[in-house]
């Protein structure tokens, strides 16, 4: 049978709906709501922004030899000829590099600067004239699976993407790339004409002009960026710089034109930070060139950073897709004494700021690089779709492996980036909502009304029945999964966790999606959006008494197996911090509320210490969680109560358990 799979490219927000997830819990529903793409994605647009200023030789030969192998890599799926988890590989690729020279707009007289905008964000793809390179190339590389050497493409890319070292010391790394991109004509999310156009860029005959994306070759980048919802490209934006970025929002303190300004010019852009650019400026800029698949966009930097803060070592127990985790290796990196902006060599253009790292080029001279704070804050920007690597590293392998990694997480089939909890019915708290097309703009076969298709179902009271289009959204039915891990062969989508495609597709954390049945594979013209209500309610385990041999439930935790039937009540002891209120609380010995392990089973029995069991945690029939059984209130966490209401143990053979009365669980 043919299965379509559906991205959830989100993780469920903490907002609230305004209407009670009774009879369950007294918490309110939180949600969360997108378009998504229903495609495998296995098309990359590659744009690197290369620094051409005097510096740069040695370090752009240095990534030149890298891209044979990333374009081999990227199209095989394969880091090695042994890879024990191969990604999907890549069947289209568009490659394009941009330089950082932006001139300083509009102020003559600063050598090797032009005052007309330099490169100016224009794609560069003269040929570099060393062996092997052809005499000429097309504004952007493009390569198909079906008809190219990806070894070849890698040392056409590699023939470009040389740029020299003569293009202006005052580098515009993140403008230069941000004005390719961005097109004169702007939309947001929903379509709409963005008016006035949120980013323009410096003109030399003073004012503003636009951004390039729209516009063709040789002016423009059109063509390079694919944006078709249908059937969409990773965008992955890569810089190679040894200095931070320095674009400015005037250059008029860089003016020569009079004896008090010739001082300020004598000054470098960067230690003028009151000049340039907010970092926010980039990094919305970059997401708004996807507004509705930002998570497809990926960006990256070789750059000022020490390497011992990026290598392998560095990165190998961070989790980067835990934020507290992210957040404390980029700030290990940003309060490094060696990122600090100090500045040397007094003022005029001989300051410079003391170097982040240090390398010894193939000629054995010694090379340094600023630290470049800047460009480091854009990548934290991303996420886990973000990484920072050395330039002064002595092989930049291990920086593009890290590089290729996050594009790999974004293609093959589109795999939720974390698990849902199938109910005891075989449903997850999802919707699949058909956005159809407005009558009389629909293609042929592709319905208009939800009484079409048999399992099109018009949306739940509350929700939007017409689109921004003026059609008709449909709820799609869910098929249920229970027992045997099987296809369903009725019409709709399931959550798919077993499949072949799955399994073969999605990375080993990430094996998990919405799949659509053959018979409901969506039509032309129709726009996907996936609901989730988040009805579970979870706490972590603080508890000082239980074992750590093994990880233990927690609140919220998905059952093992099927729900089971809860257990007789017994006294439970508190899972967590004891809540503080006036009432008195009667502290009990957690051994006496203790069974020994053989008399005690369940997905849901924490472990102690010594050997004992508490099972006063339970599997809730329904959600197929563990839940805290109670008596009181002053048995559950802190702010949370004990649902002791009928419609709740009504559900739970008789028990109460705790629950949290606000939104967002533990």
């Amino acid at each position: 049978m043919k299965l379509f799979s559906l991205a959830l490219l989100a993780v469920l927000s903490s907002a609230c709906l305004e209407r009670e997830l009774a009879p369950l819990n007294p918490c309110l529903v939180s949600t969360v709501s997108r378009k998504v793409t229903v495609t495998s994605i296995d098309r990359v647009d590659l744009l690197f922004m290369v620094d051409n200023s005097v510096s740069m030789t040695s370090k752009q030969n240095s990534l030149k030899a890298q891209f044979p192998r990333m374009i081999q890599v990227l199209s095989t799926g394969m880091r090695s000829a042994n890879d024990a988890s191969p990604f999907p590989p890549v069947r289209d690729m568009h490659l394009a590099v941009v330089s950082s020279d932006m001139g300083v707009v509009g102020q003559a007289g600063i050598m090797g600067c032009d005052p007309n905008g330099g490169d100016d964000g224009r794609l560069k793809h003269d040929s570099s004239g060393d062996a092997g390179c052809q005499a000429t190339y097309p504004p952007f590389l493009s390569y198909d699976a079906a008809r190219d050497n990806p070894m070849q493409i890698g040392v056409d890319f590699g023939c470009i993407a040389s740029l020299g070292a003569m293009g202006c010391t005052y580098e515009n790394q993140l403008e230069s790339a941000l004005k390719a991109l961005w097109p004169k004509v702007a939309s947001d999310a929903n379509g709409n004409i963005l008016t006035p156009n949120p980013f323009t860029f410096l003109a030399p005959a003073g004012g503003f002009t636009t951004g390039r994306g729209d516009t063709p070759p040789p002016e423009g980048s059109l063509g390079f960026m694919r944006n078709d919802p249908a059937d969409p490209a990773v965008l992955g934006i890569i810089l190679l710089t040894d200095e931070d970025d320095q674009s400015s929002a005037t250059t008029n303190y860089l003016s020569t034109s009079d004896a008090s300004a010739n001082q300020a010019a004598q000054v470098r852009p960067a230690m003028n930070a009151q000049n340039l650019y907010p970092v926010k400026r980039y990094i919305d800029g970059f997401k708004g060139l996807r507004p509705t698949e930002q998570e497809l966009i990926v960006f990256a930097a070789i750059a000022g950073v020490p390497t011992d803060l990026v290598d392998q070592r560095a990165r190998m127990n961070v989790d980067f897709s835990d934020t507290a985790q992210r957040t404390a290796y980029y700030d290990r990196i940003a309060n490094d004494r060696r990122m600090q902006p100090n500045v040397q060599g007094g003022q005029g253009q001989g300051a410079a700021f003391a170097p982040a790292c240090q390398r010894t080029n193939a000629m054995r001279q010694a090379e340094t690089a600023t630290p470049a704070r800047r460009i480091l804050d854009v990548v934290r920007g991303f996420g886990e779709n973000g990484t920072i690597q050395s330039i002064c590293a002595d092989d930049y392998g291990p920086g593009m492996d890290a590089i290729i990694d996050i594009i790999a997480k974004q293609l093959g089939a589109v795999c939720l980036p974390r698990p849902l909890i199938r109910r005891s019915d075989g449903l997850v708290p999802c919707d699949v909502v058909w956005e159809l097309p407005k009558p009389g703009s629909a293609p042929p076969g592709t319905p208009v009304t939800c009484s079409e298709l048999p399992f099109l179902k018009p949306v739940d009271p509350g929700r939007p029945g017409i689109n921004a289009q003026g059609g008709i959204n449909c709820k799609v039915e869910q098929l249920p999964i229970i027992g045997a891990n099987a296809v369903p062969n009725s019409a709709g989508w399931f959550y798919d966790t077993f499949s072949p495609g799955v399994m073969s597709s999605c990375p080993r954390d990430r094996q998990q999606r919405v799949t659509f049945t053959e018979s409901a594979t969506p039509s032309n013209g129709v726009s996907i959006k996936l609901e989730c209500l988040n009805e579970v309610q979870s706490q972590p385990q603080l508890r000082t008494d239980i074992s750590t041999s093994t990880p233990q439930p927690t609140i919220g935790s998905a059952c093992s197996g099927t729900a089971t039937t809860p257990t007789t009540p017994t006294t439970p002891t508190t899972p967590t911090t004891p809540r503080t209120t006036g009432r008195t609380r009667t502290n009990t010995n957690a051994s006496s509320m203790s069974t020994p392990a053989a008399a005690a089973s369940g997905p849901c029995t924490v472990q102690l210490r010594g050997g004992g069991t508490d099972t006063s945690m339970f599997c809730h029939p329904d959600l197929n969680v563990c839940v805290q059984g109670c008596k009181v209130s002053d048995d559950c966490p802190g702010a949370w109560v004990c649902d002791e209401r009928e419609e709740t143990t009504s559900m739970t053979n008789g028990r109460p358990y705790c629950t949290n009365p606000t939104c967002g669980g533990g």
